[in-house]
């Protein structure tokens, strides 16, 4: 899931101060896309699971007692996963574009700055299923966008292209976007 947030000037940006009058700032919110169990699904595991149970009775009273602990195991091990994922933050990245400097952000990684002139877009769509996003500055790179799907990555690209090129004024050129 991503956004593009175009800020007035002299709003204040990130966590930093407001951005010169007239100058232009570009906010590329990206976040891997989560869905929550509701309540009516949580209700239905718990039925699924009971159901389960009640079918591990029967072994059990024929004397085969690992099918009714694997039953158990098997249903605590995915109570126990669901839990941890609901709980863990969705892995988040942002990209601003403001002040003729790039800043990208990540939970997982260190903040990177770098001036908006020779910074570019770089797409490696070498393998079919997979297209990769890197921000290329003076031989130095980090890889965006890790946290989107493939077609979310693929809409995303051009526009952070043209969002770059906005900043600097000029139209993008053929060689961004592209291995």
């Amino acid at each position: 899931m991503y956004a593009i947030t175009d800020c007035p000037a002299g709003q204040p940006q990130a966590d930093r101060t407001a951005a010169p009058f007239g100058s232009r700032a570009v906010l590329v919110h990206l976040r891997e896309h989560r869905s929550h169990l509701s309540q009516d699904a949580r209700v239905s595991f718990t039925v699924l699971i009971a159901v389960f149970m009640a079918m591990a009775i029967l072994p059990a009273l024929r004397g085969q007692w690992l099918v009714p602990v694997y039953a158990i195991g098997t249903m605590a091990l995915l109570v126990g996963v669901l839990e941890w994922h609901r709980r863990k933050l969705p892995a988040a990245e942002w990209l601003a574009i403001e002040h003729g400097r790039v800043r990208w952000r990540s939970l997982r990684h260190e903040t990177v700055e770098w001036p908006l002139v020779g910074t570019r877009l770089v797409a490696d769509d070498s393998r079919p299923a997979r297209l990769r996003l890197w921000l290329t500055h003076a031989g130095r790179r980090v890889e965006i966008g890790t946290c989107l799907s493939l077609e979310e990555r693929r809409a995303i690209a051009p526009l952070i292209t043209r969002e770059l090129a906005a900043a600097r004024g000029n139209p993008p050129s053929s060689q961004e976007t592209s291995s």
